[in-house]
C-alpha cells in the first residue's frame, strides 16, 4: 500500500471533525519530541476528544501552537493557560490556551502491539521517573559539550 501526504493542517481539521463527532482516533507517533515515551513511527496513541475536567499535569495532549499541531504532555496548569513540554525537549515550553486543546492520549499503542491505559495513574509515575532521568542526562550531556569534554555523541 502506498502512503500518500496531505498537508498537516488539512490532515487535522479531519482529526478534529472526528473528534468533535464524539469518536476516537487513532494516530502513528511522528517526531521525537516525545521520545522515549512514545517513539517515532513505532507507537500508536489513541486521541479522545478533550473535555476540560479530563486534563491534570501529566495528561498527553494534541493542540494547536503556532500553526501547528503539536501532540506533547502537560505540565503546569495556571490561570489563563496550560504549559506543555515534549519529554524530549527539557528547555521548550509551549504556553497555551485552553481553547487550543484538540485532543488527550487515552492509549497508548506500544511496537509490540500492547495497549497502554494512560489514563490509570501508574503508567503516568513510570514515565513522570523515566522522564526525569532522561531530561537530566540530556542536560548533563548540553554542559558537558559545552565545556568541551565531549565533541560528539548522538542522542
Amino acid at each position: 500500500m502506498n502512503a500518500k501526504e496531505i498537508p498537516n493542517n488539512l490532515f487535522f481539521s479531519n482529526i478534529k471533525d472526528i473528534l468533535n463527532s464524539g469518536n476516537s482516533v487513532e494516530l502513528k507517533i511522528k517526531g521525537t519530541s516525545m521520545h522515549p515515551t512514545l517513539v517515532n513511527g513505532k507507537h500508536k496513541v489513541v486521541l479522545i476528544p478533550y473535555r476540560q475536567q479530563q486534563i491534570r499535569i501529566g495528561t498527553i495532549a494534541l493542540f494547536g501552537y503556532r500553526g501547528k499541531y503539536i501532540l506533547h504532555r502537560l505540565i503546569s496548569i495556571s490561570e489563563d493557560h496550560l504549559i506543555f513540554q515534549g519529554d524530549n525537549l527539557p528547555s521548550v515550553r509551549e504556553y497555551v490556551e485552553e481553547k487550543d486543546v484538540v485532543a488527550i492520549v487515552e492509549f497508548i499503542i506500544t511496537p509490540a502491539g500492547k495497549i497502554i491505559d494512560y489514563k490509570k495513574f501508574s503508567p503516568r509515575i513510570k514515565d513522570r521517573l523515566r522522564r526525569s532521568l532522561y531530561q537530566y542526562y540530556l542536560m548533563c550531556i548540553i554542559k558537558l559539550k559545552r565545556f568541551g569534554i565531549i565533541h560528539y555523541i548522538t542522542l
